[in-house]
């Protein structure tokens, strides 16, 4: 986060590079004021070159977080209230719905909207064979297939975005990227006068409560037995999918190592738990899995998505009215459960606390001790969890014992919510 006074918050800075893009006045050399570079977390943060920064604002007015953290009014209540239409289904291409995170919906919609000339690009992200994380913008519906899979890894996806777009004189295009993505995207129009005169979006946010630092990757390989920096394949396969390394094993995401690590918020950066938007409102449809007990059954692949705009409606019903994807409507409460509602109560109340707590900017305010007491619970958890793995102690732990553990953190988490006010009718699946 940069504030008007140029200051820049890491805790709270997502590394999204829309300050960096925002930056229109390079030094002699061509080089802006404001560069990412990796700071003692191995986290993407930006810095500022007090030198040759001539202090024209573009990079804080870019920032999507200040406001956010700042001015947020966001309650539960006020945030399903926003939700969209709701919908369940997948996609009719076998293979888009077997290897995609997501039962090939992100996918389709891509190429979808690439083949009927509705975008000219679509800008996406993946790992490569080198384990880099590259951002491009894909032209060809049958390139879309390598963004298939989720990276679960800090992304700059907006770096080097302005240059990529003018280059390919890009005049409409679909973004796929987390809900900070998306903020950051929608900033950096308002301050990039190029891309709000000359372009115009698509979004489609990600379902996140959490991304993870790269020692979340590095806890993977070492319970696959894989090299250093070696690529994780995450997701695919089928639901809920598998997490792999080529010439290694394999394990289930059902994997409790795996699964004791996400329900925990271990190796997850501190800036996610600044985001008040898991379910990615901001864009015009967000997609995430459909964790719920009556799609389990089916090992293929199915997703929950939303449309929260008309335009994003639309896409929605042209692709079911074609044969590209199987569509029901479903509810916002199922919608909720799906990414467990007491996980989503707790990023979208009382921002202030989170954002004192975790990542030391405000104060706490008015906020109630039974949320103060949850967040405490949480950081306790969370640094338990990274000591066990990270001592390597969870090689010998069995795992039924982790089984254990995993539920009773859950159990904890869920009556400290009990007296929540948004939770009186909340039945948790």
């Amino acid at each position: 986060m940069i504030d008007k006074d140029l200051k820049i918050y890491d805790s709270v800075c997502t590394g999204c590079s829309a300050c960096t893009e925002a930056c229109m006045f390079p030094d002699e050399s061509g080089i802006n004021p404001i560069q990412l570079i990796i700071n003692e977390n191995g986290l993407n943060v930006p810095r500022i070159n007090k030198v040759t920064c001539t202090e024209c604002m573009k990079c804080y007015k870019a920032c999507p977080t200040e406001d956010k953290i700042f001015n947020s009014d966001v309650t539960f209540d006020s945030y399903k209230a926003k939700i969209g239409n709701c919908y369940f289904g997948y996609s009719l291409d076998h293979e888009h719905r077997f290897e995609a995170a997501t039962a090939g919906i992100t996918t389709e919609i891509a190429a979808y909207l690439l083949d009927t000339k509705q975008v000219d690009g679509v800008i996406s992200s993946y790992q490569n064979e080198d384990n880099d994380i590259i951002t491009e913008i894909f032209t060809c519906s049958s390139e879309v297939k390598k963004t298939r899979g989720s990276i679960y890894r800090q992304v700059s996806a907006l770096n080097g975005l302005g240059e990529k777009i003018e280059s390919g004189r890009h005049k409409k295009l679909l973004f796929i990227g987390l809900s900070c993505h998306i903020s950051g995207l929608k900033t950096l129009q308002k301050a990039n006068k190029y891309l709000k005169k000359n372009v115009e979006f698509i979004t489609i946010a990600l379902f996140c409560k959490q991304t993870k630092t790269e020692e979340f990757s590095d806890m993977e390989r070492s319970l696959l037995g894989a090299k250093p920096n070696q690529k994780i394949n995450y997701r695919g396969k089928g639901w809920p999918g598998m997490t792999r390394v080529e010439g290694e094993k394999s394990l289930p995401l059902s994997d409790i190592r795996f699964g004791l690590m996400w329900g925990s918020f271990a190796f997850t950066p501190d800036y996610c738990f600044s985001c008040s938007d898991p379910i990615g409102l901001e864009a015009d449809i967000s997609v995430g899995d459909a964790w719920l007990s009556q799609y389990s059954a089916d090992k293929i692949g199915s997703s929950l998505f939303v449309a929260n705009t008309s335009k994003g409606d639309n896409i929605i019903k042209e692709m079911e009215k074609i044969g590209k994807i199987h569509l029901k409507r479903e509810t916002v409460d199922n919608l909720l459960a799906s990414q467990s509602t007491s996980h989503i109560i707790f990023k979208t109340s009382y921002s202030n606390a989170r954002n004192a707590l975790f990542g030391n900017v405000g104060a706490e305010d008015d906020t109630p001790n039974r949320y103060i007491k949850l967040i405490w619970w949480i950081k306790f958890n969370k640094k338990l969890v990274e000591w066990i793995f990270r001592s390597k102690i969870v090689t010998i732990i069995p795992n039924i014992i982790l089984r254990v553990y995993a539920k009773i953190s859950m159990v904890v988490f869920i009556r400290i919510f009990k007296h929540h006010p948004s939770t009186d009718s909340f039945n948790e699946t």
